[in-house]
């Protein structure tokens, strides 16, 4: 019997091992995971601090000599993305709400997203 009874306390070792090993894995895991998330969430942060950074640069009209360059080139991305988001809506015979950007038909009356009344261009 002492060589089953030494198979067993030598199971319960192992079994003891592999269950703190598989712990130590699921614990380091889930702080690898928790790292990868705090580091999305930095991105984020940092890309919200940039964008209120880059709108209040454009609101005083004063950059840092070391942001001009950068400043100048996201408004000539964000107007280029504008005249073409303009030309998208064009060829749909669409255009966009003043009040909250929704697209409506060319000859819409009213905004179908927020109701403000819009002004067809005959009008004017």
């Amino acid at each position: 019997m002492d060589f089953l009874d030494n198979a067993i306390v030598k199971a319960k070792e192992a079994f003891g091992v592999v269950s703190k090993k598989t712990e130590e894995i699921v614990t380091t895991e889930k702080q690898k995971f928790d790292v990868n998330s705090l580091k999305a969430k930095l991105q984020k942060d940092y890309a919200k601090l940039g964008k209120y950074y880059f709108e209040t640069v454009l609101a005083n009209g004063e950059a840092d000599e070391n942001v001009k360059d950068t400043v100048e080139a996201i408004k000539e991305k964000l107007d280029e993305i504008e005249k073409l988001n303009a030309e998208i809506l064009a060829a749909k015979a669409k255009r966009l709400c003043p009040a909250c950007s929704a697209a409506v038909p060319e000859n819409a009356k009213f905004c179908n997203n927020c109701g403000e009344k819009l002004i067809i261009d005959s009008e004017e």
